[in-house]
């Protein structure tokens, strides 16, 4: 039963989110062929319209599946639609693992068809070169993997911004709970959560810094970490934030099995 609500929320989600992959992709390519021309005025100024619909298409890709996922969620358990949800044989774990396997399907689709779109519209050997003469200049003597630093920032972002969503989850859940200012509470409850994890987060590299004095640098120094330090609190905050993730779909579920009241 969990696979056949997911075919259902999925469904949804294709229908409001395919457009803007189509076009993130097709302005991107846009981007590369302009940019690839003799850049007369008329062929720049087509260029970066081009680009700038690409960026505002990766943004709006991030955007609406963020909101997207907390109507879909809404409406299924709350609204109208729930009468129906609710009446299925199945549990409300179930029901929430479908809400989370969607949005997480669709935040991946979104984060690949994003850099794809600016892989697409700018790659080329010199620019990754470039980037990589960056990052090694950030300080004299850091030694960093590019291709190590670039997928880390990728996957902090995605795990930021699907915390972010899985806190809207939390905050609809206890916000609905409420007879009145549903809306309102809901905001504020996941705004709450948000603050909470992010505060669990600083705590936890506090924590470890108490047994690592370079962790425990960057609360106490101004100096330059070394790429050693860099590594170990990249691959720290992508385990916390995984943690975080996984105790708040938990909590979300715990919060849900105990009555949901539907509008």
């Amino acid at each position: 039963m969990l696979g056949k609500l997911l075919k259902y929320d999925l469904k949804y989600m294709l229908k409001n989110m395919s457009i803007f992959y189509i076009l993130a992709i097709f302005f991107a390519i846009a981007t590369r062929v302009f940019f690839s021309l003799e850049q007369t005025v008329i062929i720049n100024i087509i260029g970066q319209i081009t680009c700038g619909c690409m960026f505002s298409m990766v943004a709006s890709i991030i955007f609406n599946t963020i909101i997207r996922s907390w109507i879909r969620f809404k409406d299924s358990i709350y609204k109208d639609e729930s009468y129906l949800t609710h009446t299925l044989p199945v549990t409300k774990v179930e029901i929430y693992g479908s809400r989370f396997l969607q949005s997480l399907i669709f935040m991946i689709v979104g984060f690949i068809v994003g850099v794809v779109s600016l892989f697409i519209a700018y790659y080329t050997k010199d620019r990754w070169i470039l980037i990589k003469d960056t990052i090694n200049s950030i300080s004299v003597g850091l030694n960093l993997n590019t291709s190590f630093i670039v997928t880390s920032i990728i996957l902090l972002c995605f795990l930021e911004v699907f915390n972010i969503l899985q806190s809207g989850f939390l905050g609809l859940i206890i916000g609905n709970k409420r007879n009145n200012g549903k809306t309102a509470y809901s905001f504020l409850f996941g705004f709450i959560g948000y603050v909470l994890s992010q505060t669990f987060v600083i705590l936890f590299l506090f924590f470890v810094g108490l047994f690592n004095s370079n962790v425990m640098s960057i609360f106490t120094s101004t100096a330059l970490m070394d790429n050693n330090t860099i590594n170990l609190l990249t691959v720290l905050s992508i385990l916390i934030y995984i943690l975080i993730i996984i105790e708040m779909a938990i909590r979300c579920s715990k919060e849900l099995k105990k009555g949901v009241n539907v509008e």
